[in-house]
């Protein structure tokens, strides 16, 4: 089994750069006085607007989306469209005065995710967004086609009296839906509007001047006025990044020092996948993954929270052979599960592993915690101060594949799913 990094510059990323290499040649093309001049720029206009649509299909069905995608998706269709029109008001085609409230509300809608951002949060694009770029497209491939016919002489047609008819209606209807959607998004996140209305603006505090010789005082995690967080599973950093990457859907656990006799309880349904670097072996861990992944030393560096996890089956595998059928679906070497498996020094203690099936989820932003004595400790569960209530996230492994290996690990297993709905009962042996 090999882990597989997918590039920063994959093909739906590839596209909307392409993009915006049209949109450079659709502005050339427009700024020269040249016979063809509209034809040229109708077809290059046509190309860009078919990649906005594709781009945005694959990273879907193929689980491709990335935050450089999201940041270049959205600026590439901005600079093709208010470059296309812009060029369309000079050749006196496009109202300017619709022009420039369509370009006003552009600018509008990125300044209020730029507030959105400074405050860690993102503001996803509404569905009546998407209704404002194809009225916008449509509205700019009706003008580009009007004057390409009028580049061949066929400015007389009925095709293009047609064409010549619809524009300023098909402008109207690009403005008000352009204006409606910016009204819609700036009051579904009027909350940020006020609260950013509202702020006193930042100052610095004043800090007393150290001592001359003095160390640089250390500033301590901001635990005690934290607000009500959420649950989180300690787990080895590569094999938190393994299940980050879709590689790895399934958690092995025996149970931390910390945990009493019973070992480790499946107690939650929904955690943070929190990363270690303390008690990380990585000789015990599979050759595939430690080709992949870099092993860190630095362990005093914040940890990142990036993957939280539902747990769609937790079950106790009381015999190696099950354990054993699972060997080419995690990075783990045999040594590690045979040490947790067979570990009973504790009174009560049985041989076996829990298993978790885990579907994972990547969050835009990344929650970074400093180190911090309550997450210390050879334990498996911890609470920290953050959820992922406000976040937007997306699942790293597609829904079909998801399926289709966790039907894998269950046939292998032989066992009876348990749903991860509400609270986790209770886990039974097989």
């Amino acid at each position: 089994m090999t882990l597989h990094r997918a590039p920063t510059l994959n093909l739906p990323n590839q596209l909307t750069v392409a993009r915006l290499g049209m949109c450079g040649l659709l502005l050339i093309s427009l700024s020269f006085d040249w016979a063809y001049a509209a034809t040229t720029a109708l077809g290059i206009f046509a190309l860009a607007s078919l990649t906005d649509w594709l781009d945005g299909h694959i990273a879907r069905t193929y689980n491709l989306v990335t935050d450089l995608g999201k940041l270049l998706d959205p600026l590439a269709d901005k600079v093709l469209i208010i470059g296309a029109l812009v060029e369309l008001v000079y050749r006196h085609v496009a109202p300017t005065w619709m022009v420039v409230l369509i370009i006003a509300r552009e600018f509008l809608i990125t300044g209020l995710r730029t507030i959105a951002a400074h405050k860690q949060k993102i503001l996803a694009a509404e569905r009546i967004g998407k209704h404002k770029t194809i009225s916008q497209i449509v509205s700019i491939l009706v003008s580009l086609s009007y004057l390409s016919l009028g580049e061949f002489g066929l400015q007389g047609t009925s095709i293009a009296r047609l064409l010549d008819s619809a524009q300023l209606p098909l402008y109207w209807i690009a403005l008000v839906i352009t204006v409606l959607s910016g009204g819609i998004y700036f009051w579904k996140n009027a909350a940020i509007v006020n609260e950013s209305m509202g702020a006193a603006p930042e100052s610095p505090a004043a800090k007393p001047a150290p001592k001359p010789g003095a160390a640089p005082a250390s500033i301590p995690p901001a635990t005690e006025s934290a607000p009500a967080g959420a649950p989180a599973f300690k787990e080895w950093e590569a094999i938190v990044e393994a299940l980050g990457q879709g590689a790895q859907i399934i958690l092995l656990r025996k149970g931390g020092i910390a945990e009493g006799r019973a070992g480790f309880q499946a107690k939650h349904p929904k955690f943070w996948l929190f990363p270690t670097r303390f008690h990380q072996q990585w000789e015990k861990t599979k050759p595939e993954l430690r080709r992949l992944i870099a092993p860190s030393t630095d362990t005093g560096k914040d940890f990142t929270l990036q993957y939280f996890v539902e747990v769609t089956d937790a079950l106790y595998l009381s015999s190696w052979e099950q354990v054993a059928r699972l060997d080419d679906v995690h990075f783990w070497g045999e040594e590690i599960l045979r040490e947790r498996f067979g570990y009973q020094d504790r009174p009560g203690m049985e041989q076996g592993l829990h298993l978790l099936i885990v579907r994972v989820s990547k969050i835009n932003l990344p929650h970074r915690l400093k180190p911090a004595p309550e997450y210390e400790g050879c334990k498996s569960w911890i609470d920290v101060p953050v959820d992922w209530s406000k976040d937007i996230a997306a699942h790293v492994v597609r829904t079909e594949e998801f399926a289709t290996r966790r039907s894998r690990i269950l046939a292998a297993v032989a066992t009876i799913s348990v749903s991860s709905s509400g609270s986790l009962p209770k886990v039974a042996a097989i």
